[in-house]
């Protein structure tokens, strides 16, 4: 009997999972949000005055400091103004940053900044200059905040490398040192943090604990202001949970939440709007499929002129699709002219051999 009633809960638990990720989907408006990334997205030009106009004002404090320490917290400032906008601008704030500590002899923020300028390269991409930045940092001198930031560059860019690689043991050995800096930085970073949060969400879901990746998430997103740049992460990451429950309509819903966010705040780093993209041209909306591509293409060109791998592929498969969508409806549009044509034709002919029958 217990063993049967352990059973019926359990149907029951994976019931109520099902009916409420389900009644979920249904209240996911996609339709709606779309609608509203087309609007954002007419409408990028204000998001980025506005963000140049806040790095405009941390300028203006950068140059008014008075000492070295406030020009170091301007220079911050400028840093993570930068940091999702363009790329050499935020890598040459943060050497601003390395130099201002190195005066101030704060060795151990000298090694922070160092750890957040080789993620910074290793975001775009560049990974011989991120281990170069990396092996000149001391981790004896860095706090938890330079611990964190300093675990999780390594864990970035091992990461790439393994993703990158086309040799096997090398991959094999890129990705242990990744999960051996995420389990650092794990131990290092607040609870609360941005950079705990999504690790754990990436540990739950490789072990395939979904329900309670999505209760991490639920206390994520309630940390974080819905429209800003934090909210945009939080829901990227929500979406990667959804993808794995097969969910496509929350998938869509918090790419598209996460993509939203990203455009209003002026965020040329953009990954959630180039995946949505594809995921339209599987849903045959590819009209707006290649906007959404098109636009992220720029996005990602202004910060970083050279497209990452990844953002290649996804938007040469956009365009791709999108050829192929156009080439098939050409190809049917053709085919229903010649139909078309043949049944006039029949039509004229039968019409004149009747016309001849009668005035025989």
């Amino acid at each position: 009997m217990k063993i049967i009633s352990a059973y019926v809960m359990t149907i029951l638990l994976l019931t109520g999972c099902v009916s409420s990720v389900w009644g979920a989907a249904k209240g996911a408006d996609l339709d709606s949000l779309y609608t509203q990334i087309d609007e954002a997205i007419s409408r990028s030009p204000q998001y980025v005055a506005e963000r140049n106009r806040q790095i405009n004002n941390a300028m203006e404090k950068f140059i008014a400091a008075h000492d070295a320490q406030q020009r170091l917290e301007s220079a911050e400032a400028l840093f993570m103004l930068y940091k999702p906008y363009k790329n050499d601008s935020a890598l040459n704030y943060a050497e601003v940053c390395i130099d201002l500590s190195d005066s101030l002899h704060l060795l151990g923020e000298a090694g922070r900044y160092r750890s957040l300028q080789a993620h910074q390269y290793s975001n775009a991409g560049l990974y011989v200059e991120a281990i170069d930045r990396l092996r000149q940092v001391n981790p004896s001198v860095l706090d938890n905040r330079g611990l964190t930031a300093y675990y999780e560059a390594w864990m970035h860019v091992y990461g790439q490398l393994g993703q990158f690689t086309q040799l096997r043991h090398l991959q094999r050995a890129y990705f242990d040192r990744q999960d051996h800096y995420r389990d650092s930085v794990l131990m290092v970073a607040s609870e609360g943090s941005e950079e705990y949060l999504h690790l754990k969400m990436d540990v739950l879901c490789a072990r395939m604990q979904y329900q309670e990746a999505l209760s991490v998430s639920d206390r994520w997103c309630a940390s974080v202001a819905d429209g800003t740049h934090e909210n945009a992460y939080a829901c990227f990451y929500r979406s990667v949970v959804y993808g794995k429950l097969g969910n496509n309509s929350l998938l869509r819903y918090w790419l598209g939440k996460s993509a939203l966010d990203d455009i209003k705040c002026g965020v040329n780093d953009q990954a959630a709007l180039i995946m949505l993209s594809e995921l339209l041209c599987d849903d045959g909306d590819y009209d707006r499929a290649l906007r959404y591509a098109t636009f992220s293409r720029q996005c990602n060109t202004t910060f970083f002129p050279c497209l990452r791998d990844y953002q290649v592929n996804s938007f040469v498969n956009v365009v791709s699709q999108n050829q192929q969508h156009i080439q098939a409806r050409s190809h049917r549009l053709i085919v229903a002219a010649a139909v078309a044509v043949v049944l006039l034709a029949l039509a004229l002919l039968y019409l004149v051999v009747t016309v001849r029958r009668r005035k025989s």
